[in-house]
């Protein structure tokens, strides 16, 4: 299988907001780099083998839609970390000891009164534990930056408490083969690459 792991254009909201799972617009003109990447990629969803999924957040719906043509189902395990008490914060005015108690056990602690990373890891796992073994020789997930953070971590058996390190761009593609237990990053995202490629 290919695995494709798209990262939604950048939404309309204040530099600085934390938005986690928080439903926010996409800037206007998304759908250009839409387009770019549709074009990138060159897949026929209604083939049984090419499937798209996506997270019900409508920054990466809307993607997944438009690369899709329509054909892609929405997993609400792909959902971004839901950062509880900072949703719609500046990350500048949440208090310092509060980041810095996530920042000492950012796998599992969630002092936001939100999800833990580990949280979005064990659900994303599980949801891939249930599709891995179709029969899909393309799969694209249209996601989130702490969602495929995790998700590559998990696939190249990384440590999550390093995940954070993986740079993961708006309108980005990570790319991976996978062949039963064997993975192969053959490209990690980096930003806005569509738009400017």
């Amino acid at each position: 299988m290919k695995l494709f792991l798209l990262r939604h254009p950048k939404p309309d909201v204040k530099k600085g907001l934390c938005y986690g799972d928080q439903d926010v617009p996409l800037l206007a003109g998304w759908e250009t780099a839409a387009e770019a990447i549709k074009g990138n990629l060159s897949l026929d969803f209604t083939q049984t083998n090419n499937v798209c999924f996506h997270s019900p957040l409508q920054r990466a719906a809307l993607l997944a839609e438009r690369v899709s043509g329509g054909q892609s189902i929405c997993v609400e395990a792909l959902k971004e970390l839901d950062f509880g008490d900072w949703e719609g914060l500046c990350w500048q005015d949440i208090p310092r000891q509060e980041i810095d108690a996530w920042a000492s056990d950012i796998v599992h602690s969630a002092p936001y009164n939100g999800e833990s990373l580990q949280v979005v890891a064990d659900r994303v796992w599980r949801w891939w534990l249930s599709v891995k073994d179709e029969p899909i020789e393309n799969g694209v997930v249209v996601a989130h930056s702490g969602v495929i953070k995790v998700f590559v971590s998990l696939l190249c058996q990384w440590p999550l408490e390093q995940c954070h390190r993986i740079d993961v761009g708006f309108n980005s593609i990570t790319e991976l083969h996978i062949q039963g237990d064997f993975v192969s990053l053959k490209r990690l995202g980096a930003g806005d690459w569509a738009v400017n490629s």
